[in-house]
């Protein structure tokens, strides 16, 4: 019997590695080959040690792969966290077509369409994806928990978290490892997910409850402190951002501010994929 080929291109970033370590712990040798494309070979040693995954060279945008493509059953497409990010996704997404890749799945946000900085590039990633040949399937993911580690240095030396969000303002940010358990589960059976949009969140939590954490687990309390947007921004910047970065961020917190519901309503995506409750702050 055939294997089953299932590839994740940009894989060196957070959601590509949580994805192929989602493959991986699951992964029959006799009946699967998982595909890690990555720009550098060379410096994935992490995924080339994860068992089942073999670790190729491939470039976003690249003409060429069309030919890596060949044989592919399942491709997830990381995007790159770039200002032209749109163009090249979109070359990746008809090489996948020219090559028959069977379904397509692809990263964006839950801004998508919007007038935004990060809503006008993925709305046209969204776009793009729903007019070519294959079964596609749209993960769309908010912020990160993961990025709660810039606050370590603040927590260390002053203990206190510095934020130009509203700290008393819920909303529904995502722990990477579910994001990539959820993308492998589609990958292994993409049938069922031809055509969703799906959305993946972990319950509501402010910045207040966060710190509550932080002081319950250090044995001492971790304070949130709001600054200006204009500080945060040189700050972030000072941290090696690219303004325009800063900014479409600063978009998602303004969404957390104004108690938009595209960054308060938590979804029940994860679990209906799934089957198992997501993380929350507390299990985090």
């Amino acid at each position: 019997m055939e294997k089953r080929k299932l590839m994740v291109i940009g894989a060196s970033g957070k959601v590509g590695s949580a994805t192929l370590e989602g493959l991986s712990a699951v992964h029959d040798p006799e009946t699967t080959l998982i595909l890690a494309g990555v720009r550098n070979v060379g410096k994935a040693e992490a995924l080339k040690a994860l068992p089942g995954v073999e670790v190729v060279h491939a470039e976003m945008g690249d003409p060429k792969l069309e030919t890596t493509f060949v044989g592919v059953d399942s491709l997830f497409i990381v995007t790159p966290p770039a200002k032209d990010a749109a163009p090249s996704v979109l070359q990746t997404m008809k090489s996948a077509g020219a090559a028959g890749v069977k379904h397509v799945m692809v990263v964006s946000v839950m801004t998508a369409g919007r007038d935004s900085i990060y809503g006008r590039q993925y709305g046209f990633i969204e776009g793009g994806i729903k007019l070519l040949s294959f079964d596609y399937t749209v993960l769309r993911l908010p912020m990160f928990i993961e990025n709660y580690y810039m606050y370590r240095d603040g927590i260390v030396s002053e203990s206190a978290i510095y934020t130009p969000m509203h700290p008393s303002k819920p909303y529904v940010p995502v722990v990477i490892t579910d994001a990539g358990k959820m993308a492998a589960k589609i990958m292994l059976n993409p049938h069922p997910h031809h055509g969703k949009i799906y959305k993946v969140t972990a319950p509501a939590h402010t910045l207040q409850e966060l710190t509550a954490q932080f002081s319950a687990a250090l044995g001492k309390e971790i304070s949130c402190v709001r600054v200006p947007y204009e500080t945060a921004l040189q700050a972030y910047m000072e941290l090696g951002f690219e303004k325009w970065q800063v900014e479409g961020v600063f978009e998602l917190f303004h969404d957390v501010d104004n108690g938009d519901s595209i960054a308060t309503t938590y979804s029940t995506d994860y679990e209906n994929v799934v089957g198992a409750p997501q993380s929350d702050l507390a299990t985090w």
